[in-house]
């Protein structure tokens, strides 16, 4: 219940300061802006006591003091207005100081707030008081200009009052800081690398946080050190110790605190552990620490950093030797009290303050250090005119104080080491100057003036240090640089002095840039001359393993028994590659190539196929010449001799088919070629059509055809009609295309490839086509098969006769052998391989011609030539008489013959079919006297 009044009350405040800004800045133009500072000045001990100073908080308000003075010597606002300043001391509570700063202020009306500047740690005990601390500025909608580099995120989120777009980071942020050591981890071959980190929330979150860069690099993190912040010192010797009996690799990062930094590195020296490089961060690392030569564990450390030191800053720190009384703080720091009567033994300050503050801390010196005045801090004032608020003198007249010299001196010193960490507090006020500056100009378009945190993201300015400041849409810096700098002893040119020379110093040796989402950039000289922490010259090595070479890459270990994450070198795989050191992954080889025995190159493939001048090749073309030639030969015999009568009673040697036959021995050419996409379909498309019609033809002259579509004269039947075309023929052209059909629906469906298989050399394939092998082949043998099948079963009733008995015999081999080779194309197509195949398949290729050559032609060629006697018409007077007396006797009355004796009805019905299937005109032969001799059937 106590905290959702306490949150009720602070909302009913943020809307009543947020319309009380609202009405206040409708005339901002003719206020006078100002910018507030959080700072914490003093440390919190035990309970709200706020007694110890904190330097880092004094430097800040030195910042402050310093970047109002420059802006407005520089009239970067406008040069009627200056930028005034209000600081508050956050310490005890941060949630008072914010409230005392946007609702309790007494500032003069014609001033208003424009930006606070400070840190507001999301992580700490006392998260609820910077927690309301936020809640207070962002509903007083003031932008907060923060130099906190950390990205954790608390898990209590902001509720809907506040605005996160009013916070903006002008410092580089952790995450970038990390990038950068990863980056340089890697260009220097650390791939297995230490950490020790702060045991907090915080600490945690930038530890993996660091993992996770590492890992996206391939930079393992060994082993990570939990230390706790505020670490006695034998907790550091236990780390050290552990880490000295534990550690394996050679390089640690350090994302601890600035109070353990030189705690830790002191205690390594005095364990002798030598031979590890240190890393440090912005955060981590302590400029104010100083190493002796001695100290061979600080000799090689790293620093990571902006280091972004503005040299008129510690010019500015300097003037403090002469003018402590601008800082409040630094005042009571060295005051010794009141002095003796002689006022010119002793510098002398005079000290004026704002209304709303304590009585000059002259007059008390050490009441301003009390709890009570630590709670109401006095606002610190420069000189005029940058003071926010009328100053004004005591009514008494000021005591001279005694300073603390030699105190002095050391502060400043102190300070001046510490001027890096104050860049970002110097640029955070420049950026709010010239957001302000931007609204003075801008004339048209202009956001709303509670809208001033859009000027703000849209700054663009080389700040003092040199650094660019512009802000990504997440308000962080846009373009960041980091300087690597290495601790090393310094040269006797050196312009120190002679006990400056005994401390090791920080030389510059790269630098880490990135600008938005660009790749960063990553720039380094030549590391020769330095002096490692191992005594050599040459960059320390930090590897869990010997670098990978080309063929292998880096792999995670995946064993069981790792404790720690490594990596390791693993060859690549089969057909993969690596050409370079230290691959992340193996490459590959593309298709036509094969990666060489070291894995590191690909070559491409020696393809080997049958040529035209192999052995088996020239074979091959030898009986193929020799087939054509006679088949040719053997044509012409017949077209010489086709008026004979055994070619004129021939039924399936037709001469129209010779060609075709001689077709049939160029079957093996796109098999004697190099095989492409082209030759592949080529050959399945010649092998189906140079088959397929010696048995179309086949079966238009089959017995089926002959019995159905033409009468016992040998006349079509008049179901035909006027036909230009013979059922003969229709039925050809109809079988031709079927074949073209399947050989479209094959090359759609079964498409060929080039198939490339292995041999003994591993960069040589031999290469063929895919129509060898799986179902496409089997589906056009299958084809052939079936269409000689139907025309054997469509001639399965031809009869035998004294005229065609040798004929149909023959016909019926040449179908028998027809499946004989094709069942030899499928056995030599899976028992052969390589070039043998193609040879055998080309061989079976020249039966397919064979056969029909020797079973439809060569018998009839044969009687032609070697039996001339059987070529001729039988003109016997008996023969003659017996031959009329039966047409005769047929013709009148179908009554047997007086002469003849009764034939058998089998054959009388065969001869009768014969007269009509013939190409034979037998009444044409009878009127010439001839008659035939059943002993020259052929």
């Amino acid at each position: 219940m106590e905290a959702f009044n306490t949150r009720a009350v602070f909302i009913v405040l943020g809307l009543c300061c947020s319309l009380c800004i609202n009405f206040t800045c409708a005339n901002g133009d003719m206020k006078k802006p100002i910018v507030a500072g959080l700072v914490p000045v003093h440390q919190r001990e035990n309970g709200d006591s706020c007694v110890k100073p904190d330097l880092r908080g004094i430097l800040t308000v030195e910042a402050i003091l310093f970047a109002v003075n420059k802006i407005n010597e520089k009239k970067i606002i406008s040069p009627n207005k200056s930028l005034g300043y209000e600081i508050r001391d956050t310490c005890p509570r941060a949630d008072k100081a914010a409230m005392d700063l946007v609702v309790n202020s007494h500032r003069p009306k014609d001033q208003f707030l424009a930006a606070a500047v400070g840190d507001l740690p999301q992580q700490r005990d006392d998260t609820d008081a910077f927690y309301r601390a936020l809640l207070i500025l962002f509903t007083g909608q003031t932008p907060h200009m923060s130099c906190i580099a950390s990205t954790y995120q608390v898990k209590r989120k902001l509720d809907l009052i506040s605005r996160t777009e009013f916070v903006f980071h002008a410092i580089a942020r952790d995450r970038s800081n990390l990038r950068a050591i990863v980056h340089l981890a890697t260009r220097l071959n650390w791939t297995y690398v230490g950490v020790v980190y702060d045991n907090s929330l915080e600490g945690k979150y930038t530890a993996d946080l660091l993992e996770k860069e590492a890992l996206d690099k391939f930079v393992c993190i060994g082993k990570k050190y939990s230390l706790a912040s505020n670490a006695s010192e034998a907790q550091v010797q236990t780390l050290i110790t552990s880490l000295k009996a534990e550690k394996n690799f050679s390089v640690i990062v350090m994302l601890t605190s600035k109070l353990l930094f030189k705690s830790i590195i002191d205690e390594a020296f005095k364990q002798k552990i030598n031979d590890v490089t240190w890393i440090g961060t912005d955060s981590s690392w302590d400029n104010a620490a100083a190493f002796s030569i001695e100290n061979t564990a600080a000799q090689g450390m790293i620093k990571v950093g902006t280091s972004a030191t503005i040299v008129e800053f510690k010019s500015y720190l300097q003037q403090l030797i002469s003018n402590p009384g601008r800082n409040k703080w630094i005042m009571d720091m060295v005051s010794l009290g009141p002095a003796s009567p002689e006022p010119d033994t002793k510098p002398t300050v005079r000290t004026t303050t704002s209304p709303q503050t304590q009585p000059p801390a002259a007059t008390t010196p050490q009441k301003s250090n009390s709890t009570e005045n630590s709670t109401a801090p006095p606002s610190t004032v420069p000189p005029a005119p940058s003071t926010s608020a009328p100053t004004t003198t005591p009514s008494v007249v000021p005591t001279v104080v005694q300073l603390n010299t030699t105190l002095l001196e050391q502060l400043v010193i102190e300070l001046k080491s510490m001027a890096y960490s104050a860049t970002c507090t110097i640029d955070s006020i420049f950026a709010v100057a010239h957001a302000l500056s931007a609204r003075e100009k801008c004339k048209t378009n202009c956001p709303e003036v509670h809208d001033f945190h859009k000027f703000i993201q849209n700054v663009n300015f080389t700040s003092l240090s040199g650094q660019r400041v512009r802000f990504d849409p997440q308000r962080n810096l846009k373009d960041v640089e980091y300087k690597i700098e290495i601790l090393q002893t310094p040269g006797n040119g050196s312009a120190e002095s002679a006990q400056g020379r005994t401390y090791l110093k920080l030389n510059s040796v790269g630098t880490w840039k990135q600008s938005g989402t660009k790749n960063s950039e990553l720039t380094m000289r030549p590391l020769t001359g330095i002096q490692w922490n191992t005594e050599e010259t040459k960059v320390p090595k930090s590897i869990c393993h010997d670098p990978c070479k080309p063929g292998k890459f880096k792999a995670l270990k995946k064993t069981r028994g790792e404790s720690e994450c490594c990596w390791h070198c693993l060859p690549c795989a089969e057909n993969f590659i690596s050409t370079e050191d230290e691959s992340l992954k193996c490459t590959r080889c593309l298709s036509g190539s094969t990666a060489n025995a070291a894995k590191t190159e690909c070559i491409t493939h020696f393809e080997d196929y049958v040529y035209w001048s192999d052995a088996g090749s020239l074979v091959m073309l030898f009986i193929m010449v020799v087939g054509i030639c006679f088949s040719i030969y053997v044509a012409v015999v017949l077209f010489r001799n086709r008026d004979t009568p055994v070619m004129r009673r021939a039924r399936n040697a037709m001469l129209v088919l010779l060609p075709f036959v001689v077709i049939l021995f160029l079957i093996p050419v796109p098999l004697l070629s190099k095989p492409n996409t082209s030759s592949c379909e080529g050959y399945r498309a010649f092998f189906i059509i140079a088959l397929g019609i010696p048995l179309a033809a086949l079966i238009a002259r089959c017995i089926f055809v002959e019995n159905r579509y033409y009468d016992a004269e040998g006349q079509i039947k008049e179901s035909w009609g006027q036909c230009i075309c013979t059922p003969r023929i229709l039925f050809a052209i109809a079988t031709v295309l079927i074949h073209i059909g399947v050989i479209i629906v094959i090359a759609i469906f079964l498409p060929n490839e080039i198939l490339r298989h292995p041999t003994d050399d591993p960069f040589t394939v031999y290469i063929e086509c895919s129509i060898h092998e799986g179902f496409g082949f089997l589906v056009v043998i299958f084809y052939i098969m079936a269409v000689a099948t139907v025309y054997s079963i469509m001639s399965m009733s031809e009869e035998i006769t004294p005229e065609n008995d040798m004929e149909v015999r023959w016909t019926s081999l040449c179908m028998f052998n027809w499946y004989v080779i094709c069942f030899l194309y499928v056995t030599i197509n899976y028992g052969v391989n390589g070039k043998g195949k193609i040879f055998g398949l080309a061989f079976v290729d020249f039966l397919f011609a064979v056969n029909i050559l020797a079973c439809i032609y060569l018998p009839k060629w044969y009687v032609i030539l070697f039996q001339p006697e059987k070529n001729q018409a039988d003109v016997s007077p008996w023969t003659m008489y017996v031959k009329t007396q039966e047409k005769v006797s047929v013709r009148l009355s179908g009554e047997e013959s007086p002469v003849l004796p009764k034939r058998d009805p089998l054959a009388s019905t065969a001869n009768d079919h014969t007269k009509g299937h013939n190409d034979v005109d037998v009444d044409n032969n009878e009127s010439r006297g001839l008659v035939y001799d059943k002993d020259t059937d052929v």
